[in-house]
């Protein structure tokens, strides 16, 4: 049987291709794939994780045992890029997580993540009727006591772009570029033109009142990455 296609791994091969050459921690790496596929493209990967056993290519790619969410084992501004994929939704202390990997970061080096995307209209539609997110739709304590789930495979934190945003901002780090996996949920195109219509509204009742100016971030939450986007893919620069 072949192999599920991974747009999300996708997305961050092409995300990379446009950068110059270095060295890269893929922090949380899983079974590697991420690491494996950036060595390939000519970057010095390092992949860490808690998880020995997942790791799938041993030999091919450096391997460094490390707990993300604490002090890691790597010196100051050595890395020009850190790849936290599908990680952010599963920590209990995402800023000081955030802070330690900006400090590892070479200044103006750049931190490439992605959580699911809760924005998105299927996402949306699918909180109207059930009171979940997409992929946030398992009940974390019944979840957690599972014999056949690891703890650390739960979705804790379903991340607006919003909050995600701020996280990244006060650890030092500002956003260069959202991405996405892939489109899903296009059937519900019709419903675009009303939620901009609210963007618009409120956009200008903030306006009349000299509150705070929406016009930046509802360009973001109308775009179709926002609107359509399986996942939230951010790559942000660590500031000089």
């Amino acid at each position: 049987m072949a192999d599920k296609r991974n747009y999300l791994l996708e997305r961050f091969v092409n995300v990379f291709k446009e950068e110059k050459r270095g060295k890269v921690l893929d922090i949380g790496c899983g079974d590697g794939n991420y690491a494996i596929n950036l060595k390939k493209l000519g970057f010095a990967v390092i992949a860490a994780d808690m998880d020995v056993q997942r790791f799938r290519h041993k030999g091919e790619v450096e391997f460094q045992k490390c707990n993300v969410t604490e002090v890691l084992p790597f010196e100051d501004n050595v890395f020009d890029f850190v790849v936290l994929a599908e990680v952010i939704e599963h920590l209990r202390n995402p800023y000081d997580v955030v802070a330690e990997l900006t400090r590892i970061l070479k200044p103006g080096g750049k931190l490439v993540l992605s959580t699911p995307n809760i924005l998105n209209l299927k996402s949306r539609i699918r909180f109207l009727f059930e009171g979940s997110w997409e992929y946030f739709r398992e009940i974390p304590l019944e979840h957690s006591q599972n014999p056949r789930e690891v703890i650390w495979n739960l979705h804790l934190i379903p991340w607006r772009y919003h909050e995600l945003e701020y996280l990244l901002h006060s650890s030092g780090l500002s956003v260069e570029n959202i991405y996405t996996s892939r489109y899903e949920g296009m059937l519900l195109s019709f419903l675009v033109p009303f939620i901009k219509f609210q963007l618009f509204l409120k956009e200008k009742r903030a306006q009349k009142k000299g509150a705070m100016d929406y016009a930046r971030i509802n360009a973001i939450l109308s775009s179709n990455d926002i609107l359509f986007g399986e996942h939230l893919v951010i790559k942000a620069v660590k500031k000089q």
